[in-house]
């Protein structure tokens, strides 16, 4: 197999989550990430991922880290993104 086609298999999957990003952000779509939630490492304060403008489609990664502004601390901090835990 020649190495286009393997570039071409290898970034299929990437190509088409970007499209699907860039589709929902032209229709106005301004996050989409139900059942996930902001939680800053340092003060544990909360918040809804898509209210945040987080785009997440398909997502099943455990432990994944950014940095971001926390208004509870007024610094950018270590963020985890997660699944939002339900209270019964």
């Amino acid at each position: 197999m020649s190495w286009p086609v393997q570039v071409l298999i290898a970034l299929g999957p990437l190509v088409v989550v970007a499209s699907v990003v860039l589709l929902l952000r032209l229709i106005g779509v301004r996050g989409h990430a139900p059942g996930w939630q902001l939680r800053c490492t340092r003060c544990d304060r909360t918040h809804d991922a898509a209210e945040a403008g987080l785009v997440r489609i398909g997502a099943a990664s455990v432990g994944k880290f950014t940095l971001g502004w926390c208004s509870g601390c007024r610094r950018l901090r270590r963020v985890a993104i997660e699944r939002k835990t339900h209270s019964t």
